[in-house]
């Protein structure tokens, strides 16, 4: 059999590592012996021995550039050296770039690189934007293929010339049929009732700088002052949890902004919002986007060029990034015309289904993995 090896940092069960689970459930059982690698000690390890993968610890990855990145290099050539892998399929920036080092090192037959998201932004400093970039650029020549999430990424990087056009493939995320099922009869139980109390805006999310956590929750709390309707339930944990706390008792506004932390049920949260939120400073294709359009929400999101390639007009709200006025509004529009919202919701639940389907995301990756099969 292929020995597959999918190297991962985080040891949690968010889109990153979710899309791991999703794309090795999918493949054939008798043709990949599979092994998954991170940081021990999460809900991943737990995720990943119950199906009765392979998994291998790395005790000296670290998120954070760090003098302990050498060790970890030196700990992923010794593990690709020992078990003699195929095929190294890396995630994320870190292992993206020490992974793919220590795989052509160790002469692995295939490498690949998913890119969710870029190292670089616009809001970094122009020096930190060009070291970053050099470091893909490095990185990408030791691979094999970088399969990007979207196409405005794809486009970026061969617009800065960081990959060669035969390296640069696109495949879309995609969430297993099963949990498409379980999210359209959430979908197929919406009514619309424009005389309803409430009016329920959720998310499910990371409260992190990238999310922008502490603007969206700030904009919650006017609107919220400015429509009784609106209620927030914004679920998820992460280093700006008890800022976001903090801002929602400065406003009173407890019983009408709900942070109850991380649920791994998401689907139960789902059926009692009225419209999904998420309004990053950068994204590639989130998973959370992905499950809320697949249970009939429309979506309001920030006008960066990712989102923007999943939601359109027809099926949610695209506002301006930090442009709170423009957020506190649509928020507050929205509540305030629950048909439109409901119409839209019913668009998204169909456009889901057209751009991200997995058999065409395994059936992709599958192509890549027999290249060396």
């Amino acid at each position: 059999m292929t020995r597959l090896l999918h190297l991962q940092l985080l040891p949690l069960l968010s889109g990153v590592q979710n899309f791991s689970l999703f794309l090795l459930d999918g493949l054939p059982e008798n043709q990949f012996d599979i092994y998954v690698a991170s940081v021990p000690g999460g809900d991943l390890v737990d995720a990943v021995k119950a199906r009765g993968y392979h998994y291998l610890p790395l005790k000296h990855m670290k998120r954070p550039i760090a003098i302990d990145d050498t060790l970890a290099l030196m700990e992923l050539y010794s593990l690709m050296k020992r078990y003699n892998f195929d095929i190294v399929h890396t995630n994320s920036s870190k292992p993206g770039f020490l992974g793919r080092l220590a795989a052509s090192f160790s002469h692995i037959p295939l490498i690949l690189y998913t890119a969710h998201g870029t190292s670089f932004h616009d809001d970094q400093p122009l020096w930190q934007q060009k070291i970053y970039r050099q470091l893909e650029k490095w990185a990408n020549s030791w691979g094999d293929y970088v399969v990007f999430v979207n196409n405005c990424d794809r486009l970026k990087y061969l617009e800065m010339g960081l990959v060669p056009p035969s390296k640069a493939i696109t495949i879309y995320n995609a969430i297993p049929y099963e949990q498409v099922e379980k999210f359209t009869k959430i979908a197929q139980k919406r009514t619309c009732n424009p005389y309803k109390r409430e009016f329920v805006i959720g998310s499910t999310l990371r409260f992190s700088r990238q999310k922008n956590v502490i603007n969206l929750i700030t904009a919650a709390c006017q609107a919220c002052k400015n429509e009784p309707k609106l209620k927030f339930i914004i679920l998820g944990e992460g280093e700006h949890w008890n800022i976001c706390r903090t801002i929602v008792h400065s406003y009173g506004l407890e019983e009408r902004i709900i942070l109850p932390g991380w649920d791994v049920n998401i689907a139960q949260w789902l059926a009692l919002f009225d419209a999904f939120i998420l309004y990053s400073r950068w994204e590639a294709q989130p998973f959370s986007v992905i499950e809320a359009m697949h249970s009939g929400l429309p979506v309001i999101v920030s006008d960066i060029p990712s989102l923007r390639e999943m939601i359109t007009e027809e099926c949610g709200w695209i506002v301006p990034l930090d442009n709170q006025p423009a957020l506190i509004q649509c928020l507050i529009e929205v509540a305030q015309h629950p048909e439109i919202a409901f119409e839209k919701g019913v668009i998204a639940n169909k456009r889901i289904k057209e751009i991200s389907d997995y058999d065409t995301m395994v059936k992709s990756y599958l192509e890549l993995y027999q290249k060396v099969m």
